[in-house]
């Protein structure tokens, strides 16, 4: 053997943080090493720690990184060195699982306490001496939770600080939990203002949040909203300490609160505050709110309604809400600011010459974009018969590997290429062509007949039908009614292009004389 081996690799462990930090198992773990494999007359290349990692985990990173090691150095046969048996694993499927991998490498396993036997009754005593670790970590574990559950139930917190405490070691209390007050006086201030909603919504307390910069103070790039919603449930900021699922229920901690009770339970109602119950006036349909402008401050205008004395009858109306506005009046009857928009989109069109160079430019682009789609989809196909070809790769590369973390990953890119056949043959079955024709005709109708299309259709088309016309909100009063309009691109091209004088609209639908416009008959200033 250690003719054929001449190098060795050491792997070093310890289970917790403490071990770490006040300890010196990892460094005294590895001098042993270093004496045995001096003592075999083996080169150490390499030491992989893992710290603070559990025996029971075979997601380690420090033995991951000495598989990769193997495998980057696989011409060189090593020898794996570790001080004891324990430090391998602590769990009998994992140490199985790790010695199948390391041997899969041709990788020799030397252990300061236990000679690995490959015979049946050595497998035998070893999988013994693995339950044994395995039966040893479980019950460490149970009395560790059974000394945390006992600290909590006098109400201490024995998991991971929430942001904004720290702990320290108190002669009375042990380890405790203490405000970082730099971070607990942001948390603090914000909290109470949210409860008594000088803060109204979970956005609103992660401005403040961000504004404070306390995502900086806690190590993060940026104030996640999760975070903050993290924070309005945390009970132990009240000094409220529980954990229900080891049926600890809720009792007064012995840290110190950053916020009262009384402030925790107005926020956790606010929480569970129910949902809006709909109002009557829901159902009311306001198609100009925001489409609109107030002519006498240029704010957009917003839809909203009153009731009778009685509460039996609503009335909707259109409302700037400038305070500083001087417009008189401010609240002005919905169906009077409608019928005024209906009559002005009355003196709107679009001339048949124009309509029909619409309809050759718009079918021109649209066979283009078929074409591309085609394109598109010879191209999905053809990726599709490259992946095949790749799997096809993978799959005959698979039996020959004898290592069982390559052929994981062979057999996890097959799943991937797969995945991604699936996703390209998905959108080339989803690739539904729209009614070009009807959509073709509905644009027509709409440029021809705007008034007429406007009153046909939904709510949602409205805004989308006010969108395709102007390229900025009309201004109105209830005086002035409707002013000066902009309309988009169709409503004037021919000028445009050409540069002649004639209009393609009606002389009433631009920006005539105002004593020829219906809409401002009634609306000149005296």
């Amino acid at each position: 053997m250690e003719q054929e081996y001449t190098k060795a690799v050491i792997y070093c462990r310890v289970s917790s943080e403490k071990q770490v930090k006040e300890g010196n198992g990892l460094d005294s773990q590895e001098h042993r090493c270093r004496e045995y494999a001096k003592s075999l007359g083996l080169e150490v290349e390499q030491v992989f720690r893992d710290e603070g990692i559990s025996g029971g985990l075979f997601d380690r990173p420090a033995m991951q990184s000495l598989i990769n090691y193997l495998d980057k150095n696989w011409q060189t046969k090593y020898c794996v060195i570790f001080d004891d048996l324990k430090r391998f694993a602590r769990d009998v499927e994992v140490h199985i699982k790790l010695k199948a991998e390391l041997k899969g490498r041709d990788a020799k396993l030397r252990c300061l306490n236990y000679n690995f036997d490959d015979s049946a009754e050595g497998e035998f005593v070893e999988t013994i001496f693995a339950a044994q670790n395995q039966l040893e970590r479980k019950q460490n574990r149970r009395q560790v939770c059974q000394k945390m559950k006992a600290r909590i139930e006098r109400g201490y917190w024995c998991f991971t600080q929430p942001s904004g405490y720290e702990f320290k070691k108190d002669k009375e209390h042990g380890k405790i939990l203490v405000p970082i007050r730099s971070i607990s006086n942001i948390i603090a201030k914000g909290l109470i203002d949210y409860a008594e909603n000088r803060l109204l919504g979970q956005v609103d307390l992660q401005r403040f949040f961000e504004s404070q910069n306390l995502h900086k103070l806690i190590g993060s790039k940026k104030m996640y909203l999760q975070f903050v919603k993290r924070l309005l449930t945390e009970s132990l900021y009240a000094g409220i300490v529980e954990y229900p699922e080891w049926g600890i229920s809720k009792r007064k901690g012995h840290h110190k609160a950053i916020i009262s009770e009384e402030v925790y339970d107005k926020i956790q109602r606010k929480l569970m505050r129910p949902e809006r119950i709909p109002r009557e006036t829901d159902s009311l349909e306001f198609p100009l709110r925001r489409n609109i402008d107030c002519e006498f401050c240029g704010k957009t205008m917003t839809g909203s309604s009153s009731h009778s004395k009685n509460a039996d009858k609503y009335y909707p109306h259109y409302t700037c809400n400038n305070k500083d506005c001087i417009a008189n009046p401010k609240n002005i009857t919905a169906s009077k600011v409608e019928d005024d928009y209906a009559e002005m989109l009355g003196h709107i069109t679009v001339g048949e010459e124009v309509l029909e160079m619409i309809k050759i430019v718009t079918t021109r682009l649209w066979l283009e974009k078929v074409k591309g789609r085609s394109t598109s989809s010879a191209i999905a196909e053809a990726e599709i018969k490259e992946i095949e070809k790749q799997i096809n790769e993978f799959i005959d590369l698979i039996p020959t590997t004898k290592s069982e973390s390559i052929r994981a990953r062979y057999e996890a890119k097959v799943e991937s290429l797969d995945q991604r056949i699936k996703e390209l043959q998905s959108s080339l079955e989803n690739k539904k062509e729209p009614n070009f024709k009807e959509a073709l005709n509905l644009t027509l109708r709409l440029l021809g007949t705007p008034a007429e299309t406007w009153k046909s259709v939904s709510l949602e088309k409205k805004n989308l039908v006010h969108k395709l016309i102007f390229t900025e909100n009309p201004k109105y009063s209830f005086l002035r009614g409707f002013g000066t309009i902009k309309l988009s691109l169709p409503f004037y091209i021919k000028d445009y292009v050409t540069g002649q004088n004639d209009v393609l609209v009606d002389p009433k639908g631009l920006e005539p004389l105002a004593s020829s416009m219906p809409w401002r008959r009634s609306s000149q200033l005296s």
